[in-house]
């Protein structure tokens, strides 16, 4: 039974697991969303109710049936190395290989569905709440008296991105933010 890897070349941590897996000679395809259609191709069929399914990438075929696990790590955007990239392209080739890959009966580490919602920060409070860790105030606003009201009241903060930098070239950093306490003028 073979791991399947989704994530793109340059991820080193990737590397690192992908060596030890080979050490303990686990059969693993790795495999960048990024290139299919192209460099990567998949197939996938349903017969009077059967499903065959198959990824190739780098001279190797891999059957969905043969599939043990898949682990989502850093995997690049369907269809970004295509000859003729497109918004159609991507959602085409996304709707293809998750779909085929949900159709398998493999276990996954870091469903993409459920990584959808735990990059929620909302959610994410919440269920660090429920699960009983110390979750410090938090505001989530669009309101900017409501974001002064809360520096007010709470004095030093942390300002931070909800959703991680925003797109753009070249790449733009948006850190974490520590906010300290205004000085209080003398009465």
């Amino acid at each position: 039974m073979t791991v399947l890897i989704l994530t793109c070349r340059q991820d080193v941590t990737a590397d690192m697991v992908i060596a030890k897996l080979h050490d303990r000679g686990v059969p693993l395809v790795r495999l960048d969303p990024a290139d299919l259609p192209g460099e990567a191709a998949l197939s996938a069929e349903y017969v009077r109710g059967d499903f065959y399914g198959h990824l190739s990438t780098d001279g190797r075929l891999l059957s969905m049936g043969a599939l043990r696990s898949v682990w989502v790590r850093r995997p690049g955007d369907p269809a970004a190395h295509a000859e003729e990239p497109s918004e159609w392209l991507t959602a085409e080739t996304e709707q293809a290989l998750y779909g085929m890959l949900y159709s398998a009966t493999a276990r996954w580490m870091n469903h993409p569905c459920v990584s959808a919602q735990a990059r929620c920060k909302p959610w994410q409070l919440s269920l660090a709440h429920r699960s009983g860790f110390a979750v410090p105030p938090t505001v989530i606003t669009t309101f900017p008296r409501v974001a002064r009201q809360f520096a007010a009241q709470y004095q030093d903060i942390v300002v931070k991105s909800a959703s991680g930098p925003p797109p753009g070239d070249p790449p733009v950093s948006l850190p974490t933010t520590r906010i300290p306490p205004t000085p209080t003028s003398p009465a």
